[in-house]
């Protein structure tokens, strides 16, 4: 091995933190949340709604640019409205705290929005409501178990405002054209 190749590799391997047998948090880097390094429910929370609304707003604008029919139109909009409210508030949390938060849906979010971009018409209109049933009740069901275990108030507070509403986009997800 090369005295080059064996430098790189044992810079590699012996950073500040490994040499401190692994303690401390990864440094933050641009882009990353603070969800990315911590366990902290109250941040896991915080950067969970996120996710779940940026993914109402961004699947709900491809219902606006997707789908002919009027009540998905409607609620897409709705959607887009509420969800923006909704994020706003929460950033206000989060800064309160220091918390960063992310800027885009989770992966598995951005899988189902890039399905749906190869929709339209009916197709669209009944993947786009399965999305909506399917992301609404897991919001539903992370806010009922993070208002048992959060600590934060103002964060326990936002739960407690947006369950109500959550449970009502459900309710009219559910009511939406499609199977």
């Amino acid at each position: 091995m090369s005295k080059r190749l064996s430098l790189l590799l044992a810079l590699t391997l012996f950073t500040p933190t490994t040499l401190a047998g692994g303690a401390g948090a990864p440094p933050m880097t641009a882009g990353m949340s603070t969800a990315q390094m911590t366990n902290n429910s109250d941040v896991l929370f915080m950067e969970s709604a996120t996710i779940s609304n940026l993914s109402e707003i961004a699947t709900s604008r491809l219902a606006l640019q997707r789908s002919t029919n009027a009540a998905v139109r409607a609620y897409a909009q709705r959607m887009i409205t509420e969800h923006t409210m909704a994020q706003a508030e929460l950033n206000r949390v989060a800064a309160a705290r220091g918390v960063r938060l992310t800027n885009k849906p989770g992966p598995e979010q951005r899988l189902l929005a890039n399905k749906l971009a190869t929709l339209t018409g009916p197709a669209f209109d009944t993947m786009y409501k399965r999305v909506q049933v399917m992301g609404h009740q897991m919001t539903l069901d992370l806010i009922m178990a993070y208002r048992t275990i959060g600590r934060d108030q103002m964060a326990l507070s936002y739960a407690a405002r947006m369950q109500p509403a959550v449970e009502m986009h459900l309710r009219d997800a559910m009511a939406l054209p499609g199977q």
